[in-house]
């Protein structure tokens, strides 16, 4: 089922890494994407402009806790510690994360472009 309405943010630092195709993976904390499939395509958006960027095909859905999270897997920006990788994520999401707090991790490709 698709799902173009929605939108997906990401920061502006990693807007130039999946248009260039080096990031191909997202880890998202919670349940509100859990909806996706794979097949399934959204917009995505810089998360300080707005501004939506590309659509986007889910590849693949993979369901997990923060705490076993890999910091290497190929798609996603490495961490050296999983003390930088909660830095990350709590200043991402604005409080404190846990590690046995549900994550997902979404593999995807680009579409296209939106200018």
């Amino acid at each position: 089922m698709n799902h173009p309405y929605k939108i997906i943010g990401f920061a502006p630092d990693l807007v130039p890494l999946i248009l260039d195709g080096s990031k191909t993976l997202t880890y998202r904390l919670g349940d509100r994407w859990g909806f996706l499939e794979e097949g399934d395509t959204l917009l995505t958006e810089d998360s300080a402009t707005g501004k939506v960027f590309a659509e986007l095909e889910i590849t693949s859905k993979e369901a997990g806790t923060f705490g076993t999270l890999r910091d290497d897997r190929e798609g996603h920006e490495e961490y050296r510690s999983l003390e930088e990788r909660r830095s990350t994520f709590e200043k991402y999401y604005g409080r404190p994360v846990t590690d046995d707090e549900p994550a997902l991790i979404l593999g995807f490709k680009v579409l296209r472009r939106v200018d």
